[in-house]
């Protein structure tokens, strides 16, 4: 069983309202214990010291879950020590290890109470198996003795990552055979009564964030239950398989949530709950935070005020011998006052006994064939609704992602890999959009769901085939976990994914034990992971993202490391530690937006080492969000008060920071990264298309993108060939092209169209050419633009042509050397007092690499 890390939360990246986390400090964090029978207290001690008055009840010997398994201890280590506060005596018991193998394993493993990870942003709920050994209830303690972890799911408040609902899936199941399945003891069950002990079971962590459970009865009774997390909500579906010969009737099931680890809700009694149709709510001491629990079809609903815990208890139709049948759960937390209209608002949109399957498969239009594709659905209320594989061989990975800034700025999808998928739908109307990266046309249609709906068949139009011509696209900046991005690659078309396994926010943290590094991603060897012949993950990427220094707050900004070999072993600043085993192992370095408040410092220090991201993690299919910048546009880029604008002002920012760049002669070529997994933004949105016309091959990819054979794009393509003392470009879009654009050494200018066409496909096709003898050295770029139907601004920009003239440098403009020279020494002004001499001095550095710039002569 594999295990995400779901680190303490970072204020940096605050949540929509009503989904905020609050940070718990770390002295309260080692000090706060969940003591048996007494809730939370603070005892002074850390969660691995001494504890006598920690853990009052001795663990059951049917607790001891022992394995040999290095990557499963490390998880259930991590769970215990950084999610649970296990005590030591606690930790023992449970893993069976003797204390000189505890302590060796924690120190191996680096797990401490105060370096748990600092969480994903806009996380889904939190889910993790709860390690069992710690009684889950305070009272009423004979009446679950010995209870089973294989049931349990831990639960966590959004706005407390240190306390848990734990949730018991199910806690019994009654049949007209009597007690058929108890997750504890303390009466008899249909088997005990036989003398036949259940095995030992352990939850099933799937690559889209769900757990399964599934056990066979020794009758060949099934169930099973699916967890799967949301954004707002915990879904849980059971379902009971009848392997019997005669019919199951009266199949009532216990489904619990115990409060004894949710801070303020320890009372016990049953004043505090609410209790509506399958809906059972329990509000906290203060009475604004609230856990939700339902399950429908209901047969009841109740509290147990000893324990104290929530019933929502179903109860499944009659199941004939050879039949399945299913009930379907919510969790959900609340913070506010207004629960009833809290209620109104669940039962408004959870309604799973209405429900109809809706079958759909997504196919090649030229080949019939299925293909993986991005799908959304939005019903006319406006909920958002996400699809699972119809077949056991699919796959489907769901992304719900919304901007802390604007809440209209959401990426709500299901990733379907190439089979069948369904949909699970009340009736009304639905609008059901599919998409495949950029080299198909999208598919919307509205849909009636009703019974008789016939299974959706839908046809993607390919415009474009950039393989057949030797173009492989990537996406160098993900922050998604190495399993989950295998199937959104497949359903963009995406060959290179490169994510960013190391990741540190703190200058003293290097970038193997970075406060963000993924545990698990981060053992991974430095080889690569093949989804198929052509579309690969290189797994060896670092981003330092530096928001303190020194332990001080201050904010400097992002710079990347691509396609290392071994783990990093520095922390910056200064930066150019970094360039000897960048160069040692074939590295490429990538600067991050060029707002950072360090970025121009970059490229003078590390050269030519390093990339731009021209097409960066600000730029979405959605709704554009960050329209007021880190550092302002100087007045001669005439993007409004330089502090702000939508998303072409921020685009115009991008490139022309770029363009001074290389007017500097800083020869970075250009990369495109979506930073997928923070964002709501698909995978490869903004992608780099990389030229390799042997076919694809990923070193050949990696040598591409730093010679500069690419364009990147959000929407159109590009394809520059020069040609003698010309330069001809061809620009091919999926729609009306709005402009394009020769852009020589910083000056865009319109290019003169020699073909304007439209293919058999529907796609347009435009030429142009432009004459290549300059008196001085030279870069030429084209860029095309795109706007869409509802004003979203898409572009393509290739990658610079370089045409040396010996003795005739490049030069900025004087403007564009002020600009790049105020930018740093504004930088050195604020950090002066916290920065370490050495990077202060890098910051001269790149000061003084502008300064000894001779700009162009001013033109008239």
């Amino acid at each position: 069983m594999a295990f995400p890390d779901y680190p303490l939360p970072r204020s940096d990246y605050p949540l929509p309202r009503g989904m905020q986390i609050y940070c718990i400090s770390i002295a309260c964090f080692i000090g706060c214990t969940g003591a048996l029978g007494t809730g939370y207290r603070c005892s002074g001690q850390s969660a691995l010291e001494g504890s006598a008055q920690q853990s009052s009840t001795p663990i059951d010997a049917g607790q001891t879950r022992t394995t040999r398994d290095p990557k499963q201890l490390r998880q259930w280590l991590e769970s215990m020590v950084w999610h649970h506060r296990y005590s030591r005596d606690e930790i023992l018991g449970v893993t069976g290890l003797d204390p000189q193998s505890l302590d060796a394993s924690l120190r191996e493993f680096d797990i401490r109470p105060d370096n748990q990870p600092q969480p994903e942003v806009d996380p889904p709920i939190m889910v993790l198996p709860y390690p069992g050994g710690r009684h889950p209830r305070i009272g009423f303690l004979d009446g679950a003795i010995e209870p089973q972890r294989e049931t349990k799911l831990s639960i966590f408040p959004p706005w407390d990552r240190t306390s848990y609902t734990v949730l018991d899936v199910p806690e019994a199941i009654w049949s007209n055979l009597g007690l058929t399945y108890l997750a504890h003891t303390h009466i008899d069950t249909v088997w005990s009564k036989q003398g036949i002990r259940l095995p030992q079971l352990e939850w099933e962590h799937h690559s889209d964030g769900s757990y399964r459970q599934h056990r066979e009865l020794p009758n060949k009774i099934a169930h099973e239950v699916i967890a799967t997390p949301h954004r707002d909500h915990l879904e849980v579906r059971m379902s009971l398989f009848n392997g019997t010969s005669a019919t199951l009737s009266d199949l009532r099931v216990q489904m619990c949530a115990m409060l004894k680890s949710m801070r303020g809700f320890e009372d016990q009694t049953n004043d505090n709950k609410v209790f509506r149709g399958p809906l059972a709510a329990c509000r906290n001491s203060a009475g604004d935070q609230w856990v939700i629990l339902g399950f429908q079809k209901n047969h009841r609903t109740w509290g147990n005020a000893p324990c104290p815990c929530l019933h929502s208890d179903p109860i499944f139709d009659d199941c004939p011998s050879g039949e399945t049948r299913s009930v379907h759960g919510w969790l959900s937390f609340y913070q506010g006052t207004e629960i009833n209209a809290e209620l109104d608002r669940i039962e408004t949109i959870w309604r799973p006994t209405e429900e109809i399957s809706v079958q759909g498969e997504i196919l090649d239009e030229a080949t019939d064939k299925p293909i993986a594709a991005r799908l959304y659905v939005r019903s006319e209320r406006g909920t958002w609704h996400f699809a699972e594989s119809a077949t056991a061989n699919g796959q489907v990975i769901r992304y719900e992602k919304q901007n802390w800034i604007n809440s209209n700025s959401n990426e709500f999808h299901s990733s379907i890999s190439a089979h069948p998928f369904k949909l699970r739908l009340t009736p009304g109307r639905y609008q059901v959009t599919v998409e495949r990266g950029k080299e198909y046309l999208p598919w919307t249609q509205e849909i009636t769901v009703t019974a008789d709906l016939k299974p959706l068949s839908i046809r993607l139009r390919r415009w474009i085939d950039m393989a057949s011509r030797g173009w492989y696209s990537g996406d160098t900046h993900v922050h998604r976990p190495v399993r989950q991005i295998g199937i959104p690659m497949m359903a963009e078309d995406v060959n290179v994914a490169l994510p960013m396994v190391y990741w540190t926010t703190r200058s003293e943290l290097t970038a193997e034990l970075g406060d963000r590094t993924d545990r698990d991603d981060s053992r991974l060897p430095a080889e690569i992971v093949s989804i198929d012949s052509t579309h690969v993950i290189w797994p060896k990427n670092t981003e330092w993202e530096i928001f303190s220094v020194h332990g001080k707050p201050h904010t400097l900004g992002a710079l990347f490391a691509m396609n290392h070999k071994t783990p990093f072993n520095v922390g910056i600043p200064p930066v150019r530690k970094v360039l000897d085993q960048a160069h040692r192992e074939g590295a490429f370095l990538d600067m991050d937006k060029h707002d950072w408040p360090f970025a121009l410092t970059l490229p003078p220090l590390l050269g030519n080492q390093l990339t731009y991201e021209l097409a960066n993690n600000h730029m979405w299919r959605t709704e554009f969000a960050f329209s007021n910048w880190n550092t302002p546009a100087p007045p001669w880029m005439k993007l409004g008060d330089g502090k702000s604008g939508g998303e072409k002002e921020w685009i115009e920012f991008t490139h022309q920071t770029y363009w001074a760049l290389l007017n500097c002669g800083l020869r970075l070529q250009p990369t495109a990264g979506t930073a997928t997994g923070v964002h709501p933004v698909p995978i490869g949105f903004g992608r780099v298309y990389v030229h390799t016309p042997g076919g694809f091959n990923y070193d050949r990819w990696i040598d591409g993108l730093k010679l500069g054979n690419s364009f990147v794009t959000t929407g159109p393509m590009l394809f520059v060939r020069p040609n003698g003392d010309r330069i001809d470009a061809t620009i091919e879009a999926d729609g009306p092209v709005e402009s394009v654009e020769w852009v020589i050494n910083g000056v865009a200018q319109s290019a003169t169209l020699t073909k304007n066409a439209s293919s058999p496909h529907g796609s347009v096709i435009l030429d142009s050419s432009i004459k290549s003898k300059f008196p001085a050295t030279t870069w030429v770029a084209l860029r095309a633009w795109q706007k869409s139907a509802n004003g979203r601004w898409r572009f393509a920009h290739s990658a610079p042509v370089w045409f040396d003239v010996p003795d005739h440098p490049l030069r900025p403009t004087l403007d564009q050397q002020n600009f790049l020279v105020q930018r740093v020494e504004q930088e050195l002004s604020r950090s002066r007092a916290i920065l370490p001499r050495e990077s202060l001095e890098e910051y001269q550095a790149a000061i003084q690499h502008y300064r000894e710039l001779i700009p162009q002569p001013a033109t008239k």
